[in-house]
């Protein structure tokens, strides 16, 4: 039975406060809307993320045994996310049990140690299939832990690659992954490659949640000159202006939610990013998210898009929101209609969009000068 629980929240001495999320596994028929971090191995980390906002987190290192030791080590690992009022994608590690002839009785050990943790959030069932497993091969392990859990979603992330669209028999979340910030200068990046993929990961009618750029390339560079096509002296982190085009265009796309990779790969090059610019956004955007809840069901001007331009609005008991994104890498004014859904109001910037000459009059919104990739985010107020 599907249980309700209320959100808690929690403040941390000198730490700022720290929202729990609720108790029991994501229910896609909810409000929330997960924003989620790979790779989070420790509780410092744990800690870290919780204050940006993120709900959820994963480890590359669990569901890698059925030794009791290593079920009591993945036990102690939700335990600590669950004090911090985090929840848990469950790496099953299926890539690895489908090698042994026992492995699907094992994938079903570890579904019935941790079913039951109030912490656990979703199964992610398989990274990257991209044609080195078939559907059918895949079927029986998504069907028999369906069949053991009914009510917690099960996952399946796919890279831009030539099959990826064909795996929705085996996943109830698709996740979708593309890192383009390289070493090209702003606003050079393919930042469209992201929501293109995305976009057309929801056009198949499964909810989807892609994972973003949390990291520099650098840290995958080892003693390279060059990687990516780039001096590695040149990768770099996303900036603010492309973190909050993928949140905020993805909104617009009605995404289901939103995870990052990864958490030890952003470190690794260091805290600063991740702990000023990153955090910054991340707050802006968890907090954006709970004001629109469910921030998944936008009204949306899809036609928007031939103009390069996300668009849409949410109609909430708290007040009018709109979110506009120049889906280009260029300086330009925007405008378009808002067929006849809205007619005039005065435009107040919301979080860190900045205080443009932006109109609403006659059904039509208007921007005078976007930036490169630039997300407004207004609340309207009815004159």
């Amino acid at each position: 039975m599907r249980h309700t629980f209320a959100l808690i929240a929690i403040t941390v001495l000198g730490a700022g406060t720290l929202s729990l999320a609720a108790d029991g596994p994501f229910d896609l028929d909810s409000d929330e809307f997960p924003i989620g971090m790979f790779s989070v191995d420790n509780p410092g980390g744990m800690a870290q993320v919780a204050k940006m906002g993120v709900g959820y987190i994963h480890t590359y290192a669990g569901g890698r045994s059925t030794d009791e030791a290593e079920i009591a080590r993945d036990c102690t690992y939700l335990d600590e996310a669950h004090k911090l009022g985090l929840k848990v994608m469950y790496n099953l590690h299926t890539q690895s049990w489908m090698k042994q002839p026992d492995g699907l009785t094992q994938v079903l050990k570890l579904v019935n140690a941790f079913k039951a943790h109030p912490a656990l959030g979703f199964w992610y069932l398989y990274d990257e299939p991209d044609g080195s497993v078939t559907v059918e091969q895949l079927k029986p392990y998504y069907e028999a832990i369906r069949q053991a859990t009914p009510g917690i979603p099960i996952a399946v992330c796919n890279a831009w690659s030539k099959h990826w669209y064909g795996y929705q028999d085996v996943l109830d979340i698709l996740m979708t992954d593309i890192y383009p910030v390289t070493g090209l200068p702003f606003p050079e990046a393919k930042l469209d490659h992201v929501t293109k993929f995305a976009g057309a990961a929801v056009r198949l009618g499964k909810p989807v949640m892609p994972i973003n750029q949390c990291f520099n390339w650098r840290a995958m560079a080892g003693q390279n000159e060059t990687f990516r096509g780039s001096p590695v002296a040149q990768l770099r982190y996303p900036n603010e202006a492309e973190l909050r085009y993928w949140c905020y265009a993805g909104l617009c796309q009605g995404v289901r939610g939103m995870f990052w990779w990864s958490y030890a790969r952003s470190v690794q090059c260091g805290y600063g990013w991740i702990n000023g610019e990153f955090a910054a956004t991340m707050r802006e955007f968890a907090e954006f998210t709970k004001l629109v809840a469910p921030a998944h069901q936008p009204v949306t001007f899809e036609r928007a898009q031939d103009d390069d331009i996300f668009l849409a609005m949410w109609q909430r008991p708290g007040g009018t929101y709109l979110v506009m994104v120049n889906a280009w890498p260029l300086e330009r004014p925007l405008s378009r209609g808002l067929e006849d859904k809205l007619q005039a109001g005065t435009l107040t910037p919301v979080g860190h969009t900045r205080a443009a000459d932006a109109k609403l009059e006659g059904g039509r919104l208007t921007v005078d000068k976007a930036l490169p990739w630039e997300a407004f985010v207004w609340k309207l107020e009815a004159r």
